[in-house]
């Protein structure tokens, strides 16, 4: 029963589909005239513009024609000119005449007429030479004028023959000491002043006492007398025994350095001793530092455990100050 129903409705739903399809109107596009057949073409003129446009773009390029180029003309060569070609002698041109309307010019007389002379029996003068002009004599100055003097250049006589220069062969005389002095004259001693009696008084005290034994005046001058001062060492002495003291002194701190155990460091340090005559050390200071602790420790150590030696008796001072440099490294 399914079977036939469902065969039914699919038949049914085919011919629906199939009548859809017939009776719609399609909508997917015109004909050739158009949406149902509205738009027909429309053929219209171009316009003269358009036109023109049209023919120019389509008008084929204008060729002009080549003109031929002229040949040129070969001219004939020229002859060269032989003995018996004739020159052809120069025209000279017409002598121009002058034209005879034009009148003739006025002569004119531009010279003057000679002075006429008046006739002598006597001979002209111009043929006499000139006379001579008189002169007149000048009035002489009446003070004398004084003669010139030529000066004479008279040559010296030239010597014949040059003398020899006279050498002078006495011994110099001999030079004696003067018998004044040039140095000025002393001044005058000036008087001594007159000893005070307290003076006198304690001069004469020796001598009284001297008058009543002999032994007692030579007692006296052993007291008078100073005793002789002991010379002391000389300043370059006392310079060695300080130098000899500090080589020691640095030998026993260096014996006595230890190297530190917890480090591997190695350095120097520099340390400043004070140490009195006796072999006493008064005091330490760290002058330059290694720049390790343990280092600096050890070399402070080494000179408080060194038995330091005592001073020469020539260095009497208080204490003296010497420079320690101890090179600290680890045992290979």
């Amino acid at each position: 029963m399914r079977v036939l129903e469902v065969a039914a409705f699919l038949s049914l739903s085919g011919a629906l589909h199939v009548a859809a399809l017939t009776l719609a109107p399609l909508t997917g596009g015109g004909a050739g005239s158009g949406q149902r057949g509205d738009a027909d073409v429309t053929l219209q003129a171009a316009t003269p513009t358009l036109a023109a446009m049209v023919a120019d773009w389509s008008r084929p390029p204008e060729i002009g024609t080549v003109s031929e180029l002229a040949q040129p003309v070969a001219h004939p060569a020229p002859t060269r000119p032989t003995g018996d070609t004739p020159v052809a002698s120069t025209v000279q041109p017409d002598a121009l005449s002058a034209p005879n309307d034009l009148p003739t010019p006025p002569t004119v007389e531009t010279r003057l007429p000679a002075p006429q002379m008046p006739l002598t029996d006597q001979a002209p003068n111009a043929l006499l030479p000139p006379a001579e002009p008189q002169r007149t004599a000048l009035p002489t100055p009446s003070r004398a004028t004084p003669p010139t003097r030529t000066p004479s250049l008279s040559r010296p006589d030239t010597p014949t023959a040059m003398a020899p220069p006279t050498v002078d062969t006495e011994p110099a005389p001999e030079r004696h000491a003067p018998t004044v002095s040039a140095r000025p004259v002393e001044r005058p001693a000036r008087p001594a002043a007159a000893p005070s009696p307290q003076r006198t008084q304690t001069a004469q005290r020796p001598a009284q006492t001297a008058r009543g034994s002999g032994t007692r005046p030579a007692a006296s001058a052993a007291q008078a007398a100073p005793a002789p001062v002991a010379s002391g060492p000389s300043k370059a002495q006392i310079t060695k025994a300080q130098q000899q003291w500090g080589a020691r002194i640095r030998t026993a701190v260096t014996r006595a350095a230890r190297y530190p155990s917890g480090t591997r460091a190695v350095g120097e340090v520099k340390l400043q001793l004070a140490v009195s005559p006796s072999g006493r050390l008064s005091g330490v200071s760290l002058l330059r530092s290694s720049g390790d602790r343990k280092l600096d420790q050890a070399a402070l150590t080494a000179v408080k455990r060194a038995r330091l030696p005592r001073a020469p008796s020539v260095l009497t001072q208080g204490s003296y100050q010497f420079a320690v440099t101890l090179a600290l490294a680890p045992r290979r």
